[in-house]
């Protein structure tokens, strides 16, 4: 029983659901690479864009106290949803529209889906539904997996249909997790009156701000550069480059299931810095994935300078993973402020770099300029972080 319980640990299950969308990211190769970019341009899109409008909310729900949703009442938290929704459809259409490539109804709609599904499963990690959650994120992986399997075979080499696929897998794992929440409300019974003043409801949206502030500034250092490369390079570089960045997030898995389990932990500031562990296992990871670029190159050569990018991202994706890990025990030890003042710092650094280097030197540049950004953001959130555990400080 212990034996089965260490293969289906939640970070296994975790690695195995990002598996999936890494070989559904594989099947794409099957794509020009033109075609590749106009699905890339929808996936970053709708990503970005529930990343942007979706206020931060799985990250903020994590981490509040315990007993916070029946002090504030469910209408607050369907009102945080409701708003986060429309706000992830405006960004991704604006989105869409910088970047000059895709469909605004699929980026729209998988937008507005990504932030359901984020949002509520962040309710259920609440009561440490790991193990569901991250298994709907494999099932959703392996229906996508399937649904590229059956347009290859019928021949639609389109990226537009294979977009469709995609909008509709972030809708069923919308759907499906909002079930496996509203049967823990029902298994919960009636919840009592919420009991929080006006004073705590107008504080929930000034950390809301906060934290979203420095969220939005992360978010925007890691994929506004694929925006860029849409606009100022075009879909087929934008395909290959979206490849080899897929390919390096692999190495980031255990880096987000160990800051998820930092912030719903109600004693995350506490106990031994776990980043030296996330970057040792996260190495042979990103050093795996560019040996598989290189294979997949091989295989299909359109797609053969994607192992030099991946080789200029895996610094960064280390970085990342380091700076991931550290941004979590930081939020819980310095609180909003402390991340969202790294993160500006690193969206100052970032985004005048991608103007100046992306239009100059392509995708080479889009890999350099990302790795230096990921770079400074891990950089300085160590540096806060010490200064968290200095004795001027206090201690934590």
């Amino acid at each position: 029983m212990d034996l089965l319980r260490r293969l289906i640990a939640p970070e296994r299950l975790f690695m195995g659901a990002l598996g999936l969308t890494g070989l559904a990211a594989v099947l794409s190769v099957a794509l020009p690479p033109a075609e590749r970019g106009e699905l890339s341009a929808n996936m970053v899109s709708a990503t970005l864009g529930a990343a942007v409008g979706g206020l931060s909310l799985d990250t903020f729900l994590l981490s509040r106290p315990a007993g916070w949703v029946f002090s504030r009442g469910r209408p607050w938290v369907l009102a945080l949803l409701g708003a986060s929704v429309i706000l992830s459809a405006v960004a991704a259409a604006l989105l869409i529209a910088v970047a000059g490539l895709g469909s605004y109804v699929i980026a729209v709609g998988s937008a507005a889906g990504l932030t359901i599904f984020n949002t509520v499963s962040s309710i259920a990690l609440r009561q440490k539904s790991f193990m569901l959650v991250y298994s709907m994120r494999a099932v959703s992986g392996a229906v996508l997996v399937g649904g590229y399997l059956a347009l290859y075979a019928a021949g639609h080499l389109d990226g537009g249909l294979w977009s469709m696929v995609w909008l509709v897998v972030q809708w069923l794992s919308a759907l499906a997790v909002c079930g496996l929440v509203l049967g823990m409300v029902r298994r919960i019974g009636p919840a009592p009156t919420p009991a929080a003043t006006r004073s705590e409801y107008r504080s929930d949206v000034v950390a809301v701000g906060n934290l979203h502030l420095g969220i939005f500034a992360q978010m925007m250092t890691l994929r506004f550069n694929q925006i860029l490369v849409a606009r100022f390079v075009g879909a087929g570089p934008l395909g290959v480059y979206a490849l080899a960045v897929a390919a390096l997030e692999f190495a980031q898995a255990g880096a987000v299931v160990r800051a998820q389990r930092i912030l719903a932990s109600r004693d995350g500031a506490h106990g031994p810095d776990p980043t030296r562990a996330v970057v040792k296992a996260a190495l042979p990871i990103a050093l795996a994935a560019v040996v598989g670029l290189a294979v997949l190159g091989y295989v299909q050569p359109e797609y053969r300078h994607a192992w030099i990018l991946g080789l200029v991202l895996l610094p960064g994706s280390l970085a990342t993973a380091a700076g991931k890990s550290w941004s979590a025990l930081l939020l819980k030890r310095r609180g909003e402020r402390a991340t969202t003042v790294v993160a500006m710092i690193t969206l100052a650094f970032a985004i005048p770099a991608y103007f100046a280097i992306i239009p100059w030197a392509g995708v080479i540049g889009a890999a350099a300029a990302s790795t230096l950004a990921y770079a400074v953001h891990a950089f300085a959130s160590r540096a806060s972080l010490r200064r968290a555990q200095s004795p001027n400080h206090g201690t934590v």
